[in-house]
């Protein structure tokens, strides 16, 4: 089965074995996985703790932390360097910095101190990545290519809403109903978190493909990549939607 994946970096291009002499494995995805993961929770509770004590520097870590990330995020997908290692865990610290900024500013000034809702998103997030693995493992869901332009399409066009919602926002404005609390916004926010949901099926059939087609051995690192994106992509939309269910 031919897969295309929209995400660069899980593209099925690069998972060709060529001559590399070590492939790709499971095991070593996972691992760069978690830890990937662990650099991100690390940097996030360091990013809460700082906009705890200081709340104006919340502001300052998510323009820093959600720029940076995305600029680096941007050169690992299209350069794609033959060593990722420094520029993925770079991008890990920034994601995390923008994660718990993000977290803080949601508890405390949307929801007015409201405690619980980064918990309900991390339990959240959890529940959905077992959940979709498990109907990956059934083959409830196949990343067919059909499947995959579908979910592709839908997440560039939520990509394109944020960058003009993030344009808008530098004149005062905002897109309508994107971060309102009624019932259009907390539909928008279904539909976000369940194509995000949606895209893990497509990160792990580009896993699960390398490992049997032979990729190199630095392809655990761009597969754990690309998990990583789309689990930092589905916690910011979860922690979104509980907020407004909670607002």
């Amino acid at each position: 089965m031919a897969f295309s994946s929209g995400n660069p970096a899980l593209n099925p291009r690069y998972f060709q074995g060529g001559l590399a002499t070590e492939r790709m494995t499971l095991d070593g995805t996972v691992n760069k996985t978690l830890a990937l993961l662990g650099l991100v929770s690390i940097a996030a509770m360091f990013s809460y703790s700082i906009a705890v004590d200081n709340p104006g520097l919340s502001g300052i870590l998510i323009i820093g932390g959600g720029i940076g990330g995305f600029v680096l995020a941007m050169v690992v997908m299209f350069i794609r360097p033959n060593n990722p290692q420094l520029l993925m865990t770079m991008y890990a610290l920034l994601e995390g910095i923008f994660i718990g900024a993000f977290s803080f500013i949601i508890e405390n000034y949307y929801l007015g101190g409201t405690e619980g809702v980064i918990l309900q998103a991390l339990v959240g997030t959890v529940a959905v990545f077992l959940t979709m693995l498990t109907v990956y493992r059934f083959r409830l869901i196949k990343p067919t290519e059909k499947y995959i332009l579908v979910v592709v399409s839908m997440a560039g066009a939520i990509m394109i809403v944020y960058v003009f919602n993030f344009i808008f926002s530098l004149f005062g404005g905002s897109i309508p109903f994107l971060h309102s609390s009624g019932p259009i916004g907390i539909g928008i926010s279904v539909v976000f978190t369940a194509v995000a949901a949606l895209f893990l099926i497509i990160d792990f059939g580009m896993i699960e493909n390398g490992v049997k087609y032979g990729a190199p051995k630095n392809m655990e690192w761009y597969g754990a990549f690309g998990l990583v994106l789309t689990l930092v992509w589905l916690y910011i939309e979860m922690l979104k939607l509980i907020a407004k269910l909670r607002d």
